[in-house]
């Protein structure tokens, strides 16, 4: 892992004075500007702390800006390489088009790079001589039209080497009816630990779209009908794969060289009950594989920051990143909350550090920090936490084989083999990295089931996650899939149809004789069915059947078809079309108050999207009161 020294906080770190840094420098030397990039020296690094926000140019003119100043400018130092950066990367406002950007870069004789076309934004890259990046950054201060600008640092993979070797089938495979028939899924010890086959009675992802952000994974066979660079390792040869891009080298091909992110797809989605290898926890959702990441495990700031963005934009509904560094990246911080604007939920590795400091990106606002469970259930000696962690989820311990089957206890799930990206192999790791894909898997579960507001899912992993009582290191408590997805589905149909039960009752009273008696309106078999029909509380109970699909186009119909009986009349049928009218108003208001259905028609999510949903509840309801009333 690539870690960097984080020069600014969450929330902006206050300007330190030059004369404390200058003291430093004057205590100790060329040394305090070695140390603070290179972490070599303690005294040195005690004054680089006092002063980390205040990193002083040869010519004494700050180079680091608060993120929280008048001009809006986070800009980071330029230290002669030390951190691996690869030049500037410069986020101009996204209404401006290149013509406008270029003119920008032309005024001040800046040769930049677009980084590019293949996601929304306008990151640009700046490289040349540190001199040239200094004098750059001065001309950038400020400027109209640039959001940020910062060092184009390396995150990566963190720690490696804490894989097993692969793993083999010992001893007769003896199917059983159920459990998956994957031959390999009994040393799965993970997915009992969060409770997977809870979770498969209600929803196994239909077609939710999971975007691992990582080293690619091969596709086999491309979009454009090409062969991708390595073959699709076997077990994923049933999973979906929508189409991805590699930022990398700035392609259609997002092979993966090193193993890693298909390692990490594959607990989300790895093929499931086809007789052959491991299951995955979110086995019917789709994989978007984008490479951010070189084969060794590193990739940019720049890079990174248009893989969320391509995401967004491209139908992703949950981002996986089991990646990171120690530095904060305004840029980074900027798609993470693009992302989450849009309405997708981003779950994100805390780190490898066995400290107590959550990594970047995973201490982001809008990001879901996972730190990682041994088999014990008791936090994994590697894993890093913090004040920032949401929620911890299995990520294994191959030093130990607590459930005696002979392998150890890392999180088995088929990939490359290293050396030779062609070969395959069911493979034991153990990280942060482990960890995360099994939230990004159980997000899609609970958004399966009809629920996509990022904060809304985030809410409910943390609602129903198994209490462990110190949420430094646990957050909310270990992840239970089942417990998510059945509080999901029990918020969404239980509230739509109490709120439905209301509603017709409120209806029922305002349908009334001159006596003071309810007229022939009354609760009938009919109107009670269309009550629960219409709220999607009978769809609820089908496993694999999202409430929110069926009742929503439920909904559809009754706002179309409840007028138009209305107005040609069809007696017979009012109580159960009034009862659908009902039952689709307290779908949709429940889902206006909970905040949490995405609604594909309305742009974004949030107030926009309640706002329709309770125009619709009203317009049901209203309708489903005509009805009786005619």
């Amino acid at each position: 892992m690539i870690q960097r020294l984080r020069l600014v906080g969450r929330s902006g770190v206050p300007m330190v004075s030059i004369a404390v840094t200058r003291l430093c420098e004057a205590v100790g030397g060329q040394m305090f500007r070695t140390a603070l990039h290179r972490r070599l020296a303690p005294l040195p690094l005690l004054c680089g702390a006092l002063s980390a926000s205040a990193v002083i140019a040869d010519d004494g003119v700050p180079l680091v800006e608060n993120e929280a100043s008048a001009s809006h400018v986070l800009v980071t130092a330029v230290n002669d390489g030390a951190t691996g950066a690869d030049g500037l990367v410069i986020d101009f406002d996204d209404r401006l088009d290149n013509d406008a950007i270029f003119a920008i870069a032309d005024e001040l004789g800046l040769a930049i790079e677009d980084t590019t076309d293949a996601a929304a934004g306008n990151l640009f890259v700046l490289r040349g001589e540190p001199s040239m990046l200094r004098r750059a950054i001065t001309a950038l201060r400020g400027r109209s039209g640039v959001e940020t600008v910062e060092e184009n640092v390396a995150y990566g993979l963190f720690d490696q080497g804490l894989e097993a070797g692969p793993a083999t089938l010992d001893g007769e495979f003896k199917p059983n009816p159920t459990k998956p028939n994957d031959p390999m899924y009994k040393s799965q010890w993970h997915f009992d630990m969060v409770n997977a086959e809870g979770a498969w009675q209600v929803t196994q992802g239909e077609g939710v779209i999971v975007a691992v952000i990582d080293t690619g994974v091969s596709q086999g066979k491309l979009a454009n009908g090409q062969n991708s660079r390595f073959k699709r390792v076997p077990d994923l040869k049933e999973t979906e794969l929508v189409k991805g891009f590699n930022f990398v080298n700035n392609s259609d091909d997002p092979s993966d060289g090193n193993g890693h992110g298909t390692h990490v797809s594959g607990t989300i989605a790895q093929s499931t009950n086809n007789g052959f290898g491991v299951a995955g926890l979110a086995p019917k959702a789709k994989i978007m594989p984008i490479k951010v990441l070189s084969d060794a495990g590193s990739g940019t700031v720049a890079d990174i920051a248009n893989g969320i963005r391509f995401a967004a934009d491209n139908g992703a509904k949950v981002i996986n990143m089991s990646l990171g560094g120690g530095m904060y990246s305004a840029t980074l911080a900027r798609s993470v909350k693009y992302a989450h604007d849009k309405g997708v939920t981003v779950a994100c590795a805390a780190g490898n550090g066995s400290r107590q400091k959550v990594e970047y990106p995973a201490a982001y606002e809008g990001c879901v920090a996972v730190s990682a469970l041994g088999p014990d259930s008791k936090l994994a000696f590697y894993s890093s936490y913090g004040k920032e962690t949401d929620i911890a989820a299995p990520g294994g311990d191959t030093r130990v084989d607590l459930n005696n089957d002979g392998l150890p206890d890392g999180v088995l799930q088929d990939t490359i083999a290293r050396g030779d990206p062609n070969a395959h192999g069911f493979f034991p790791y153990q990280g942060t990295s482990m960890a995360t894909p099994h939230v990004a898997a159980a997000a899609a579960l609970v958004i399966a089931t009809g629920v996509t507001d990022p904060d809304r899912v985030e809410a409910v992993l943390k609602a129903s996650a198994k209490k462990l009582n110190d949420p430094i290191r646990y957050g909310a408590g270990g992840l239970d899939a089942a417990a998510a997805v059945t509080k999901s589905r029990g918020d969404h149909v239980g509230g739509g149809l109490g709120l439905a039960v209301l509603f017709a009752g409120l209806g029922l009273t305002r349908v009334r004789r001159r006596d003071g008696w309810l007229s022939t309106a009354r609760v009938t078999p009919g109107l009670a069915g269309g009550v629960v029909v219409g709220s999607g509380a009978l769809l609820a109970l089908i496993p694999g059947v999202g409430a929110f699909a069926g009742a929503l186009a439920l909904g559809v119909v009754a706002v179309a078809v409840v007028p138009w009986l209305f107005l040609y009349g069809v007696k017979g049928a009012r109580p159960v079309l009034a009862g659908l009218g009902f039952g689709v108003a307290g779908f949709a208001a429940i889902r206006a108050v909970l905040g949490s259905v995405d609604v594909a028609l309305i742009p974004g999510h949030g107030l926009a999207d309640a706002a329709f949903l309770g125009v619709v509840a009203i317009i049901s309801a209203g309708l489903a009161v005509l009805t009786l009333r005619r």
